[in-house]
């Protein structure tokens, strides 16, 4: 049996929106950890040393990618809101949808993700939020637009996927609602 190095344990990516930050370079403090692993050691107590080892290794890499001035997406989503005054409850769903669709390339984005998104612009309360009635909101969105003279759907189902809230994305009369939107400011 031919040991493995350290470098062969396994390898650590942070994906952060479209962007594969590689952990290899906050791995040696790990390293060294895994190496200080003697005979009498039990299995639960390398599993601790190691698990310790590697939340450090992240804390560390979170920790320069917030020096580095990585935007945090809460921040960003709530400038965005702000820059384009949009308030209304039913408006922030169908932007924080897109956002997640476009910006973080999320495939599936359940209700909870989405009010987690509204929550980290720290614009509204935790208490208000959970008040919104996020399925609602997204059933009308799916129907007839009532609002203005545009009488299209804002958000449809993507073909081949399930009639889950989590799949929808926006139309194109979602994305020109959300246009007019910013131009009215």
């Amino acid at each position: 049996m031919v040991p493995l190095a350290p470098k062969n344990i396994g390898k650590l990516y942070l994906i952060l929106g479209t962007n594969e930050i590689k952990l290899s370079d906050f791995t040696r403090e790990a390293n060294e950890r895994w190496l200080r692993i003697t005979n009498q050691d039990t299995w639960s107590s390398t599993l601790s040393r190691v698990r310790i080892a590697r939340q450090e290794a992240i804390e560390y890499t979170l920790e320069a990618v917030r020096s580095s001035g990585f935007p945090d997406r809460g921040s960003v989503f709530a400038k965005m809101l702000e820059a384009n005054k949009i308030t209304n409850r039913s408006d922030v769903i169908l932007a924080a949808i897109q956002y997640l669709r476009s910006v973080e390339k999320e495939i599936n984005t359940p209700t909870k993700e989405i009010r987690n998104l509204i929550l980290e612009t720290r614009i509204w309360k935790k208490k208000e939020v959970q008040k919104w009635n996020f399925p609602l909101c997204i059933s009308r969105m799916l129907v007839i637009n009532s609002k203005g003279s545009n009488r299209y759907p804002l958000l449809e189902y993507p073909r081949r996927r399930k009639n889950d809230y989590g799949y929808v994305v926006l139309t194109e009369a979602g994305r020109d609602y959300l246009d007019k939107l910013s131009l009215e400011k």
